[in-house]
C-alpha cells in the first residue's frame, strides 16, 4: 500500500526546516559575526578614514619640513619672522607706522 501524500509530506517537512533552519544560522553568523560582512564594511569604512586622515598628516609633516629647511639656511625667511612677528628693524631704518582714522564724533542726538 502507497503511503497517503501527506505523510511524505511530513516526512520531507523535517529535513527541510532543518535544512532551512542551518542556512538562517550560517546567513546570520556571515553577517553579524566578528568576522561578518557588516563588520568587514565597518573596518573598510575605518580603514578609508585613516587613510584620509594619514595624507592630510602627512602633508602637514611635509609644510612643517620645508619651513624648518627654510629656517635653518633661509636668512632672508628669518629676517621677514624677525620683522613680522616681532617687529624688528634693522639699524638706521625709518619706521613709519600708520595709525587709524580716529573714530568719527558721535552726531548730536535730538534733545
Amino acid at each position: 500500500m502507497a503511503p497517503h501524500p501527506t505523510e511524505e509530506h511530513r516526512f520531507l517537512r523535517r529535513p527541510l526546516r532543518i535544512i532551512l533552519l542551518v542556512l538562517v544560522i550560517l546567513l546570520a553568523a556571515s553577517l553579524l559575526g566578528d568576522r561578518g560582512l557588516i563588520r568587514l564594511i565597518q573596518m573598510h569604512q575605518t580603514r578609508a578614514a585613516l587613510a584620509r586622515e594619514v595624507e592630510r598628516l602627512s602633508a602637514t609633516n611635509a609644510a612643517l619640513a620645508d619651513e624648518v629647511r627654510a629656517l635653518r639656511t633661509d636668512p632672508g625667511r628669518i629676517e621677514a619672522i624677525a620683522r613680522e612677528e616681532l617687529g624688528l628693524v634693522k639699524p638706521g631704518e625709518l619706521v613709519y607706522e600708520f595709525r587709524g582714522a580716529p573714530p568719527a564724533p558721535a552726531p548730536a542726538g535730538n534733545r
